[in-house]
C-alpha cells in the first residue's frame, strides 16, 4: 500500500508573484486525479505536528517568533521566505502528514509514502526559516521515528537541486543520522560542498554530492547508483526518507540541472532500492522545491507511480535534454574514495 498526503487548505500559504505559490499543489493534486495509474493510492492525513515534535529539532524561541510573527498577520521574514497569518498552522499540519506516514510504514501498515505539502521544509535551519521553508519536515520526522517510534538510524536523502542545509545542520554531529544531499554547485544557498562531511561524532554522517550545471540523466543517476546503495548497505538504516525535490529539471526556472522527470523517477527508483535491500522497505518521501507547475504535476504523478510499482515505465511529457551533459567519473570517484566506498 502506498499513502499520500496532500492538504485541501494548502493555497492559504500564499504571497503574490511568489515561485512557492499554490498553484505547485494544484497541478500535483490535478495529475494524481487524472492519472488511473493511481487509483490504488491511499489519501491519509495526520495530527499537526505537536510543539514536542517540533522542538526535537527547531529551537523554542524560533518557534514563538514564528507564531507571534503569523498571528500579527504574517509578512516576508526574509528577502525570500513569507508567512501568513495561517501558515504556522499549515506547516504543522504539513510536519504532521510526514509523521503520519512515517508511523503507520514504520507499523508495517503501509509499503511507502509521499508526503504532499507546502511549502518545503530542507533549508528551515533549527533557529531561522530560509529560502521559503518554516519547518524543517524531514528532519521533525527523523527525529519522531528515532524518539517516539525506535528507529535507531534514519537515512536521509535530498534530490532538491539546492543544498538541504537546514536538514544538514540539523543532523551535522550526529552519527545515527545520514544525510545524503545531491545540488548544483555554487548556488544558494551557498553550502553542501563534498568536504562538508560532519563534525565530531557525527563526521562522515552527512555526503554531499555537489555537481555543476547542465548535469543531465546520464550523470546524476549514474552517481545515485555508484553512491546510495553503498552508503546504504553500511549504514543499515532502520527508514529511509527522501526529501524529493523536482526542480532539478531541465525546465525549471530556478535550478541550472538537466534533468527529465525519467531521469528523477530513476534517483527514486535508486533510493527505493536501497531501502528494499537495507532498510525493509521503509521508505518515505516528503516534497521540497520544483517550481514548474506542470513539471512538478508529472514529476510527483511519475514518483507515486514507481512507489506503487517500481517496474513501470515513467510518463515523461517532456522529454529528455537534448544537450550532453558534463562528465561525472571524477565527481564520483572523489566522492567514494572521500566517503571509503
Amino acid at each position: 500500500m502506498t499513502l499520500y498526503s496532500l492538504r485541501d487548505d494548502h493555497a492559504l500559504h500564499s504571497a503574490r508573484g511568489h515561485p512557492e505559490r499554490p498553484a505547485r499543489l494544484e497541478a500535483v493534486r490535478e495529475r494524481i486525479e487524472a492519472n488511473r495509474a493511481l487509483v490504488d493510492l491511499v489519501r491519509v492525513q495526520g495530527a499537526p505536528a505537536s510543539r514536542e515534535d517540533l522542538e526535537r529539532v527547531h529551537d523554542p524561541a524560533y518557534l514563538d517568533a514564528l507564531e507571534a510573527f503569523c498571528e500579527n498577520g504574517g509578512g516576508m521574514l526574509d528577502v525570500d521566505t513569507y508567512a501568513t497569518r495561517e501558515s504556522l498552522r499549515l506547516v504543522r499540519g504539513a510536519s504532521g502528514d510526514v509523521i503520519e506516514i512515517v508511523r503507520r510504514v514504520c507499523a508495517g501498515e503501509a509499503d511507502n509514502g509521499f508526503a504532499l505539502g507546502r511549502p518545503p521544509g530542507h533549508h528551515a535551519r533549527p533557529a531561522q526559516a530560509m529560502g521559503f521553508c518554516l519547518l524543517s519536515n524531514a528532519a521533525i520526522a527523523a527525529r519522531f521515528a528515532q524518539e517516539a517510534l525506535g528507529a535507531g538510524r534514519v537515512m536521509i536523502v535530498d534530490t532538491d537541486v539546492h543544498h538541504g542545509n537546514g536538514t544538514q545542520e540539523a543532523f551535522y554531529d550526529d552519527p545515527s543520522v545520514l544525510f545524503v544531499s545531491s545540488q548544483q554547485a555554487d548556488i544558494f544557498p551557498g553550502t553542501g560542498a563534498m568536504d562538508e562531511t560532519g563534525t565530531g561524532a557525527g563526521e562522515g554522517s552527512t555526503v554531499n554530492l555537489a555537481v555543476p550545471g547542465g548535469t543531465t540523466d546520464a550523470g546524476l543517476v549514474g552517481l545515485y547508483r555508484e553512491t546510495i546503495g553503498p552508503l546504504a548497505a553500511r549504514f543499515r538504516p532502520d527508514l529511509i526518507l527522501l526529501s524529493a525535490g523536482y526542480d532539478a529539471h531541465r525546465l525549471d526556472p530556478i535550478g541550472g540541472l538537466s534533468l527529465s522527470v525519467s531521469g528523477l523517477t530513476d534517483l527514486v527508483r535508486v533510493v527505493m532500492e536501497a531501502a528494499d535491500a537495507y532498510a525493509s522497505g521503509r521508505l518515505v518521501l516528503t516534497l521540497e522545491g520544483g517550481y514548474h507547475p506542470e513539471v512538478l504535476g508529472a514529476g510527483v504523478a511519475s514518483s507515486l507511480r514507481a512507489l506503487l510499482d517500481p517496474t513501470a515505465e515513467p510518463a515523461d511529457p517532456f522529454g529528455p535534454s537534448r544537450r550532453e551533459g558534463p562528465d561525472l567519473t571524477e565527481i564520483t570517484a572523489h566522492v567514494r574514495a572521500l566517503h571509503g566506498l
